[in-house]
């Protein structure tokens, strides 16, 4: 006995973030064996979940009855090699599970709004862990009856809740209304409910639903694409085509060009005219939570594509109107005027971000000459971008047409939204918890997309301007759109730098010569 003694008191000098330090902590203990060490509301263990290992549950006593709650584990990994765990249940989140015990045990908060269990009583083990993962190793005759085999007597019977969902495995008594699990499919669906059972007599098989399907081909299709400013065979750049959509932008006012693009975004994104056949297709009614789930792949390849080229196009529009810096000043006013119309009245924060994306361009940022006539001329512009668009920027997360979708997309895809940030996890966090209300609300931003896409007139030539392809053959040429988009971002890259050089190059300070010694 004493070398148990012994055994059981180097466990509990291991450091404090350490569950096996506490001697709430019981290890492998069975739910059946928790349910009979309580007696009074408030006792309370931490055990290991034997149907989901690596896990833990929280077993309690209140209201005269036994209940289990999962702990919800969230694994954070804001950069490649690196990853953080947060434990919770509801929604205050913590390291490790020993601070999260304290939280609740001193704050006496309740474990579950629903519930209202509170904890406060632990029972401590007496065993070391290896004695008591011993026990539970060797088979039973009640572990053999399984848990209905259980004798539901006094303190010891379970209860049952109205509407509650029934839990396979082990773990199949945790509370009903235990918090939400990490995002997974089903999170995307909350009216989901399996079919009532029938009676009939017709194969099963042939009344699952289909499955949705993995895109293979991106929904930008350059050779069924009709333009009306484009040349056949046009080659990248053309002055041509350059002065003829300068001249449609021109003619049209900023909050009905937000719109066009506004139109253009919901249709990429799937927000708007989803055809039922697509709704089969995705398994789901709109591109917001297609781009959460494994088979939209595609559409977020193509939603990042289409971002990168809005952001190439605001740069072309600045870099290429080679007249005066006056000149050069007014064109960034007016795209600062833009993105103001997109953020207030189209309420789009995709094609915002991606004309930010634009304005924080090194090729752009750079231009001096043209940011001091800015601040010269269109002064309020000036103060309107630093002050309030750059800031909203930095802190943004959520809209109301058509949300911040990019740092999603570039998460799904394995790229990081948040690196180089001392706030990685956090940021991290809550992109995820954006993209998860997003998916959840998604006809709440069809809705709202619908009503400010209705009653108005669209002009062809400006919606054209806007569409993913058009822009491809503009900046690339027929032949060159064609080709893989690292190779093409490269290049144009290149082509930016030269158009910023030309139009304000980069002074160079002669050299002095080392005065004689």
């Amino acid at each position: 006995m004493d070398s148990l003694k012994k055994e059981l008191e180097e466990e509990l000098k291991l450091s404090t973030e350490d569950p096996r330090s506490h001697a709430w902590y019981h290890g492998p203990l069975s739910r059946e064996a928790a349910e009979t060490l309580f007696e009074r509301d408030g006792d309370f263990l931490v055990r290991d979940s034997s149907s989901s290992p690596g896990d833990y549950v929280l077993s309690c006593f209140w209201k005269d009855g036994p209940l289990h709650f999962k702990i919800i584990r969230v694994v954070l990994r804001p950069k490649m090699g690196y990853s953080r765990e947060l434990f919770q249940f509801e929604e205050d989140r913590f390291d490790n599970v020993p601070a999260l015990i304290r939280f609740y045990v001193g704050g006496r908060r309740p474990i579950s709004q629903a519930s209202g269990a509170v904890i406060f009583h632990p029972i401590t083990r007496t065993l070391p862990l290896r004695v008591i993962s011993e026990q539970h190793a060797k088979p039973t005759s009640s572990s053999c009856r399984g848990a209905e085999g259980v004798k539901a007597t006094g303190h010891n019977k379970r209860r049952s809740f109205s509407g509650g969902v029934t839990l396979r495995g082990s773990d199949g008594q945790l509370h009903s209304r235990a918090p939400p699990k990490p995002l997974r499919v089903s999170a995307v669906f909350p009216n989901a409910t399996p079919p009532p059972p029938t009676d009939s007599d017709e194969d099963p098989s042939n009344m699952l639903p289909s499955l949705p399907q993995m895109e293979s081909g991106s929904c930008f299709q350059l050779d069924q694409f009709e333009s009306l400013l484009l040349p056949e065979n046009n080659r990248p750049l053309e002055p041509s085509v350059l002065l003829s959509v300068k001249e449609v932008f021109n003619r049209s006012d900023p909050k009905t060009t937000a719109l066009h693009m506004l139109s253009v975004d919901c249709q990429v994104a799937r927000i708007v005219g989803v055809t039922d056949e697509q709704k089969r297709l995705m398994g789901v009614d709109s591109g917001l939570e297609l781009v959460t789930l494994p088979h939209g792949h595609q559409l977020r390849e193509d939603l990042l594509e289409r971002h990168h080229l809005i952001a190439l196009g605001v740069a072309v529009d600045i870099l290429g109107c080679t007249g005066t810096v006056s000149q050069r000043a007014t064109v960034l006013h007016k795209i600062i005027v833009l993105a103001q119309a997109l953020k207030e009245h189209a309420h789009n924060l995709y094609s915002f971000s991606a004309v930010m994306k634009a304005l924080e361009m090194p090729q752009i940022v750079r231009l001096e000459m043209t940011w001091r006539a800015l601040r010269r001329n269109h002064t309020e512009s000036a103060v309107l971008f630093e002050k309030k668009l750059k800031p909203f920027m930095n802190s943004l997360n959520e809209g109301d047409a058509m949300p911040h979708l990019v740092p999603l997309l570039m998460l799904m895809e394995g790229e990081d939204p948040v690196e180089n940030s001392e706030r990685g996890c956090q940021l991290l966090y809550d992109v995820l918890q954006s993209a998860r209300s997003a998916a959840l609300h998604a006809k709440d931003y069809q809705q709202h997309a619908r009503s400010l896409l209705t009653g108005w007139e669209s002009v062809p030539e400006l919606l054209e301007a806007f569409r993913t392809e058009f822009a491809l053959r503009l900046f690339w040429g027929q032949l060159g759109a064609a080709a893989e988009r690292q190779e093409r971002y490269e290049k144009f890259d290149k082509i930016l730098c030269v158009l910023s050089d030309k139009l304000e190059p980069v002074e160079i300070t002669p050299q002095q010569p080392d005065a004689l010694s």
